[in-house]
C-alpha cells in the first residue's frame, strides 16, 4: 500500500532519514549513488510510489508545492524531503519552477551528466588493455575532438524536437519521447534522411532562440545524449591502436616491436547497451560533475 505524502514526510522526520522525491525508476540509482558516495543518508523515493501522484516532473513539482504547506504548519520538516526534477527544455518554454526545497538539474536530464572526462577515460579502461596511467587528458582530448561533427545530426534532431516543443502545430519527424536507439545506428540514417532538407529553416530557428552547437547538452534529450556518446567511443576506441605512439602515449609493447600486443587494442566486444549501462553504476560517477547536485542535498536535508 502506498503512503500519501504527508505520512511520507513525517516518517522521515521521525526516523531522522531524509527523502527525496524524483521523477521515474530511472532516476533513483543515479541520486542514491550520489548520497552514498558522499556518505549522506537518504531514502530516494520516485513520486508514483506516493499516493495520488503518478511519475513524472510536474508530478514533483505538484508534491513540492503540497510540501510547502506542510512545511508552513511545521517547520522542523523542512530539512526531511527535497525534490529533484530534470531541466528538460524549460528555459526555452519558460517554465523553469522556482521552490525552495526543489532542484531543476543545469543541463536537460540526469544522463547529460555521466559523460564527463573523468568517465570517458574510465570507458576507455573497460573498451582496451590500456591501464589508467596510459589513458591520460591527451588519450581524453584526442577522443573528443571530432565528437562535434559526429554529433552534428543530433544537434538537428534535438532542434526539430524542441521546435516542436514551442510550436504544437509544427509537423516534425523528431520528438522527444523517442529512446536514444534513434539517433544511433540504421535508426539514425532513416530520422537523418527526415531532417537533413530542414537544416537552414533548423538554423533559423537555432539563431532566433540564441541557439548554437555549444548548447546540445540543453537541448538534446539526455538518453540520445548518452547513446551518441557511447557509440561515438566505442567507434573512437578501434581507432586507438593505429594512433599508439603517434597521436596518443606509446605502449609498452609497441615500443618493443610487439605491435600484436598493442595495450590500445580493444579488449572485447561492447555493444552501446552495454557501455550505457556502466555509465549508470556508482564507480562511473564524477564526483565533480554532480558537486552541485550533492551541495544542494547536503543544504538542505537534515544529513
Amino acid at each position: 500500500m502506498k503512503n500519501d505524502l504527508e505520512e511520507t514526510v513525517i516518517a522521515a522526520y521521525m526516523c531522522k532519514q531524509p527523502v527525496i522525491l524524483v521523477e521515474g525508476q530511472d532516476d533513483i540509482k543515479f541520486y542514491d549513488n550520489i548520497a552514498t558516495l558522499k556518505s549522506i543518508s537518504v531514502e530516494v523515493q520516485a513520486i508514483e510510489t506516493i499516493e495520488g501522484f503518478s511519475e513524472g516532473c510536474e508530478q514533483v513539482c505538484n508534491a513540492m508545492d503540497q510540501v510547502a504547506s506542510l512545511i508552513q504548519n511545521d517547520i522542523r520538516l523542512k530539512s526531511y524531503i527535497i525534490g529533484i526534477i530534470d531541466r528538460d527544455v524549460r528555459q526555452y518554454l519558460n517554465t523553469v519552477p522556482t521552490k525552495d526545497n526543489l532542484l531543476v538539474l543545469k543541463y536537460y536530464s540526469y544522463e547529460t551528466h555521466l559523460i564527463t572526462d573523468v568517465t570517458i577515460k574510465r570507458i576507455i579502461e573497460q573498451l582496451t588493455k590500456a591501464p589508467g596511467s596510459l589513458i591520460t587528458q591527451e588519450v581524453v582530448d584526442w577522443l573528443k575532438q571530432d565528437f562535434e561533427n559526429y554529433a552534428a545530426e543530433l544537434y538537428y534532431f534535438s532542434l526539430e524536437a524542441l521546435k516542436k516543443m514551442l510550436d504544437s502545430t509544427y509537423q516534425a519527424n523528431m520528438n522527444y519521447g523517442l529512446d536514444g536507439g534513434v539517433v544511433i545506428g540504421g535508426a539514425k540514417k532513416y530520422r537523418w534522411g527526415l531532417i537533413e532538407g530542414k537544416i537552414n529553416d533548423l538554423d533559423e530557428f537555432a539563431s532566433l532562440h540564441s541557439i548554437s552547437k555549444n548548447d546540445l547538452k540543453y537541448i538534446a534529450k539526455g538518453k540520445w545524449f548518452l547513446a551518441t556518446w557511447c557509440d561515438y567511443l566505442m567507434r573512437r576506441a578501434k581507432e586507438l591502436s593505429l594512433m599508439c605512439g603517434t597521436q596518443i602515449p606509446q605502449c609498452e609493447y609497441c615500443k618493443v616491436g610487439q605491435d600484436n600486443k598493442c595495450l590500445w587494442k580493444p579488449s572485447c566486444s561492447f555493444q552501446v547497451i552495454e557501455i550505457e549501462s556502466l555509465l549508470y553504476t556508482q564507480q562511473f560517477i564524477d564526483l565533480n560533475e554532480v558537486e552541485y547536485i550533492f551541495e544542494f542535498m547536503k543544504n538542505k536535508l537534515a544529513c
